[in-house]
C-alpha cells in the first residue's frame, strides 16, 4: 500500500487510517508518526483527512458508513468540466435556484456540526504533526539541542529529522549521514535512532552513528553507557563502551567488535581531522567533505601511497601543506577548486 501516493479521499477510504484517527493505539500511532517523518509532504493531506473524519463523528447518532462519507467528500472535491448551454431566462432562474439550495445545505450542515452536535461532545482541536529537519552541507558541522535536552553534533553532509511530538510519547529521530549523540537519560522513554537500515535504542548514553547512503556499512560506536541495536530481521545486539557494531546493508549482517582506537572515529566532533593509513582517494574524499571543496588531479598524476596525519582545527592550506610535503605533490587553490599536480 503506497500511502505516499494517496490523496485526501484515499486516506478517508482507508480502514487502517480511519481506525487510527478514531481509536489510536500505540502501534498505529508509532506507524503514522514514523511514516510522516519520512513523508513530510503528505502532512497537509493527512490533517485534512483527519479533520473531515472527526467532523463526521461529532454526532452521537449512528455515523455515516465509510463508503458513504468518502463518496460525499469525493463529490465535494471533484471538479468536473461544466457543460455549456445557452443562458436563457429559464436557465438563469435554474442557476439561481441551484445556488440557493447548495448554499442552504452548506449553511445547515455547518450549523448542525458546530452549534448543535458540538454541544453533545467536548471538541478539542486536532494537533497537527510537523517535521523538524536539521541538515548540514559540505564543510559545515552543527550542534543541536533536542526538546528533551539531548545534544546532537551533526557532521557535514548529514540530515537529522524528528517530529513535533518528540519527547511527548516518543523520542525517535532519523539520521542520514553522521552524528554524535549525548542522550539525556529517561528510563520511561527510550531514545531511538533509525539510520542506515538499523535501529539503535538507548536510555541515556553517548555514542557515534555513521550512516552515509553511499557507504556499504552503518557504524555504531559507544563511548559511554550501553545501546541496543536491531535490524529488520529481528536480530538484536547490545553494545557497551568502546564497542563497535558494523551493519552491512547489502548482506544484512551485523558484526560486533572492540574499538581499539575510539578517537579515530569520534574526533571529528571536536574539529580534529584524522588520516590513519588512508588511501589517497579517501584522503581526497575527507578533504572535500571537511572543507567543502572540489579536488582535481592533474592528467598523468602519480597517485601516492597511504597517508597518516592529524590536524586539530587547522585551515585547508595548512592541511594541504602537510599532506603535499609527505606525499610529494604540489597544489593550487582557485576559490573552492583545488588542482593537484606532481
Amino acid at each position: 500500500m503506497k500511502y505516499k501516493d494517496y490523496q485526501v479521499t484515499d486516506f478517508i477510504k482507508d480502514d487502517f487510517f480511519v481506525e487510527w484517527v478514531k481509536n489510536p493505539d500505540s502501534e498505529a500511532k508509532d506507524f503514522w508518526i514514523e511514516w510522516l517523518a519520512s513523508n513530510p509532504e503528505q502532512i497537509g493531506a493527512i490533517n485534512q483527512a483527519r479533520q473531515f473524519i472527526n467532523a463526521l463523528e461529532y454526532t452521537e447518532h449512528e455515523p455515516l458508513k465509510r463508503d458513504e462519507y468518502a463518496e460525499m467528500f469525493e463529490n465535494i472535491l471533484r471538479q468536473e468540466k461544466p457543460k455549456t448551454f445557452p443562458l436563457t431566462q429559464r436557465n438563469y432562474t435554474r442557476i439561481l435556484l441551484n445556488v440557493a439550495v447548495v448554499s442552504l445545505i452548506i449553511l445547515s450542515t455547518f450549523y448542525y456540526l458546530y452549534f448543535i452536535s458540538g454541544h453533545s461532545r467536548n471538541i478539542e482541536p486536532e494537533t497537527e504533526v510537523t517535521v523538524n529537519v536539521k541538515s548540514n552541507p559540505k564543510g559545515r558541522k552543527s550542534l543541536t539541542k533536542l526538546p528533551d535536552g539531548t545534544l546532537v553534533k551533526l557532521n557535514a553532509e548529514s540530515i537529522l529529522t524528528y517530529n513535533s511530538q518528540f519527547g511527548i510519547d516518543v523520542r525517535s529521530v532519523e539520521l542520514r549521514g553522521e552524528a554524535f549523540f549525548d542522550v539525556m537519560s529517561n528510563d520511561n522513554l527510550p531514545f531511538v535512532i533509525k539510520a542506515g537500515g538499523i535501529e539503535t535504542q538507548v536510555i541515556g548514553t553517548s555514542f557515534n552513528v555513521r550512516a552515509f547512503e553511499d557507504e556499504r556499512d552503518t557504524q555504531i560506536i559507544v563511548v559511554s553507557g550501553e545501546v541496543t541495536v536491531s535490524d529488520d530481521l529481528g536480530n538484536s545486539i547490545m553494545l557497551n563502551p568502546h564497542e563497535m557494531l558494523e551493519y552491512n546493508r547489502y548482506e544484512k549482517t551485523l558484526k560486533k567488535s572492540v574499538c581499539s582506537d575510539l578517537k579515530r572515529f569520534v574526533a571529528w566532533k571536536d574539529g580534529i581531522l584524522i588520516f590513519d593509513n588512508d588511501p589517497f582517494d579517501i584522503v581526497i574524499d575527507k578533504l572535500e567533505q571537511w572543507y567543502d571543496v572540489e579536488i582535481e588531479l592533474a592528467e598523468n598524476f602519480h597517485v601516492p601511497g597511504d597517508y597518516t596525519g592529524e590536524y586539530s582545527n587547522k585551515s585547508l592550506e595548512i592541511v594541504l601543506d602537510g599532506i603535499s610535503y609527505a606525499s610529494g605533490f604540489k597544489y593550487s587553490i582557485n576559490g573552492n577548486k583545488i588542482l593537484i599536480t606532481q
